[in-house]
């Protein structure tokens, strides 16, 4: 007598895509050298980085500037990062540094056009150069021209809380603030922010 084996079918789940993979474990391979995983990481928070750099600043070219600058440090610092779960405040607190850095250098270089359009005032030619236009650009209306008036410390948690829906606790740890001086900066950037506004309305 021979005996019957029964066969069960077993389901095999399909392995997971590099986008299926949570940022962490994308991190693992990316220290592993994994050019496929970084530009996965890439597709999965270009808008976010992108999105913070270009309200801070007030600009889209220097938004996709410190877009790739962020990311390329990212992939040159890569040994550096510790798997924890928090990787997008990692990311955040990155992206807000390149942004502090950029905007003192901008200040700077804004003492230096101001200097410049002093002395072309003092000029007897009524000619427009070329300066005229750049900054006439820059000083285009608009909620980026707004939030410029807002101090940066308020101004970054502004972008974080109402345009990247980030919660306070997030923007906490990707600021390395208090609970309490986040909540604090929120309420007096929006009552700034409130000025602004009545005065582009009213101008």
């Amino acid at each position: 007598m021979t005996e019957s084996v029964s066969i069960h079918l077993v389901e095999t789940r399909a392995p997971k895509t590099l986008g299926d993979l949570s940022d962490d474990d994308l991190m693992l391979l990316v220290k592993a050298d994994r050019r496929d995983a970084f530009e996965a990481l890439m597709r999965r928070h270009q808008p976010l980085v992108f999105g913070i750099a270009t309200r801070f600043l007030g600009d889209r070219a220097l938004g996709r500037d410190v877009m790739q600058d962020v990311f390329l440090s990212l992939w040159r610092e890569r040994g550096r990062y510790k798997a924890s779960g928090r990787f997008r405040s990692y990311l955040v607190s990155m992206t807000l540094h390149r942004c502090h850095m950029v905007s003192r250098n901008r200040k700077s270089q804004d003492r230096r056009v101001s200097a410049l359009a002093r002395a072309q005032e003092e000029t007897p030619h009524n000619e427009r150069l070329p300066i005229d236009v750049v900054v006439e650009q820059e000083r285009s209306r608009g909620l980026r021209r707004m939030l410029l008036g807002v101090p940066e410390h308020h101004r970054q948690v502004l972008i974080l809380r109402f345009a990247e829906d980030l919660g306070l606790e997030e923007i906490a740890e990707a600021t390395s603030l208090p609970l309490g001086t986040v909540k604090s900066h929120l309420f007096r950037g929006l009552k700034t922010l409130r000025k602004v506004v009545q005065k582009e309305s009213s101008s």
